[in-house]
């Protein structure tokens, strides 16, 4: 065994945990800023409809006009079914306090499902509930279908109710690369069926491009090295 294998193999696992930590930290900044921002242009469309005339036409005018000036400067991400989706975000939750502590945890598509519950106890059921178990949207919306909380109700205990196994089903970090709506609303072009290799190496690419500005003391040897540690291939992405 070479004696620069165990330090090379920690370097390399630390290096890793922080990438994962750096991640998770980036998606849930961008996340909750995104959420919240959208509230608050809700809680503003819904202040001008009332200083305005009370007439339905109005508002709808309002909607159309903003979505056609805002995607005019800000690219993708405000149709006119997405501005009715801030406003309603807002009518749904009125309360500022909902929205910074609870809200802005959850990513905006965890928030459109929850939102379309009529029922508000149901709502801030699965509201709190998708925060605390940091549910997948797929586990979020099989829990809605299935009347998970009405079954809840009914039963005496959470153990007599039947439901796959959400533990492998949670929220992930690598969800951040993913999500469309982080895309639109860091005006970042997404590629048409991109994919998450494709996006990866895209990252990668500014990565390489910020070690290669930093000069003196760093060097950028190459993407995808190979490297043998304890008799296994280990590969990085960028060396």
């Amino acid at each position: 065994m070479n004696e620069f294998d165990i330090p090379a193999t920690s370097l390399i696992k630390d290096v890793r945990h922080i990438l994962q930590l750096a991640r998770q930290k980036a998606y849930s900044a961008v996340n909750s800023e995104m959420v919240i921002a959208y509230w608050q242009m809700g809680r503003r469309i819904v202040e001008e409809e009332q200083h305005g005339e009370q007439k339905a036409a109005y508002g709808e005018a309002i909607l159309k006009t903003l979505s056609i000036s805002l995607t005019t400067e800000f690219g993708k991400g405000f149709s006119y079914a997405n501005i009715r989706n801030f406003r309603q975000f807002y009518l749904t939750y009125p309360d500022e306090e909902i929205c910074y502590a609870v809200c802005s945890k959850l990513s905006w598509s965890h928030n459109r499902l929850i939102m379309r519950i009529e029922s508000p106890d149901t709502r801030s059921y699965y509201l709190k509930e998708c925060a605390h178990q940091m549910w997948s949207t797929r586990t979020l919306e099989r829990n809605i279908n299935s009347h998970y909380y009405q079954r809840l109700l009914s039963s005496q205990t959470k153990q007599d109710i039947s439901i796959p196994d959400q533990e492998s089903d949670k929220i992930q970090a690598n969800d951040f690369i993913k999500d469309p709506y982080v895309f639109e609303f860091l005006n970042i072009p997404e590629p048409i069926n991109a994919l998450e290799q494709d996006i990866e190496k895209a990252l990668i690419g500014n990565l390489q491009h910020f070690l290669l500005e930093l000069g003196k003391g760093f060097s950028f040897v190459g993407r995808q090295r190979n490297s043998i540690r304890d008799l296994k291939n280990i590969w990085a992405d960028i060396l």
